[in-house]
């Protein structure tokens, strides 16, 4: 398979992922009407670990070190970083959340920056301003003040930007399959150690909470956070996440239009300049061909300062 054709197969991925996502804004947000945060993450991820090793067991088992050190430091990073979109989705709506998070697509040029010391394109600094902007239409109220939820949600963004400049550099170096189950399993251990310190075992298991974490354990982890790993190893950091980033727009449909989200307004233009800050974000200038009547005129006028 060429090239061209293996990034085209990892673009299908990560728009695919980004429709599994947008149904997991919807999904968290019921499962936190009925479980605490860290017994979310303890049956999501152990269950997408066991969903994962089902279907790749035979590849997860020729595994080496990489896999398992590049997944657990993913696991225990996502396992940090998750809780504040779960606690964040009790103080705002599944679809205001998508927007605030979809800003982390602007945000990945400038830690791959950081990380990698890849300086972006002066579109990505524009593309910031305007996620400033559409956030702050989202987020601020009549007293210019940001509610928890939003707060939270926008520390998730920053955070899962770092998040895929992490997993861009990891996938190039080992198996992403691989990689995918042992970050699953080390979130989901992680996520069991805290919740027996720290929170009450469920009381119950209603049947609407446990519907909801099988589609995050499946579709939202299993199936999306895989194809991510997977489509990353043929993509760059910045072109993977505007792909993510879409989950946005599928969250607000669903969220309006299947789940009841308020529609406003001022949420719809501001999500659609965080969106287009991300589009913008990865826009590339072509440079046109010089044609011979320009090159004539920049001899023309060397000639002449040199006279």
């Amino acid at each position: 398979m060429n090239e061209k054709k293996k990034a085209l197969l990892a673009d299908f991925a990560l728009l695919l992922a980004a429709v599994c996502w947008g149904g997991g804004f919807i999904a968290g947000d019921i499962a936190v009407e009925h479980f605490s945060t860290f017994y979310i993450l303890t049956l999501r991820f152990l269950s997408a670990a066991l969903v994962t090793f089902l279907f790749f067991g035979r590849i997860i088992k020729r595994c080496g070190k990489a896999e398992i050190k590049y997944g657990l430091t993913l696991g225990i990073f996502f396992a940090v970083s998750m809780p504040l979109q779960i606690i964040g989705l009790k103080y705002t709506t599944p679809s205001k959340q998508a927007f605030l998070v979809a800003g982390y697509a602007a945000l990945v040029p400038f830690f791959s920056w950081l990380i990698l010391k890849k300086r972006p394109k002066i579109t990505a600094f524009f593309a910031g301003i305007l996620v400033l902007i559409g956030i702050g239409l989202i987020t601020l109220n009549n007293t210019l003040t940001i509610h928890l939820g939003d707060s939270l949600s926008l520390g998730f963004g920053i955070a899962y930007a770092i998040f895929v400049v992490l997993t861009g550099i990891f996938a190039g170096k080992c198996n992403p399959i691989g990689m995918s189950f042992f970050s699953y399993l080390g979130t989901g251990v992680f996520s069991l150690f805290v919740a027996l310190l720290f929170e009450e075992f469920p009381a119950s298991f209603p049947k609407t909470g446990l519907l909801a974490l099988a589609y995050l354990a499946t579709v939202s982890t299993a199936v999306a956070f895989t194809l991510q790993n997977v489509a990353q190893k043929f993509t760059s950091d910045s072109h993977a996440a505007l792909f993510l980033s879409m989950e946005s727009i599928f969250a607000f449909i669903f969220g309006v239009f299947l789940y009841g989200d308020p529609f406003t307004p001022r949420l719809l233009i501001g999500g659609l300049i965080v969106f287009s800050a991300v589009i913008i974000s990865e826009f590339k200038w072509k440079k046109h061909p010089k044609t011979k009547e320009d090159e004539q005129i920049e001899t023309q006028n060397s000639e002449s300062m040199e006279l």
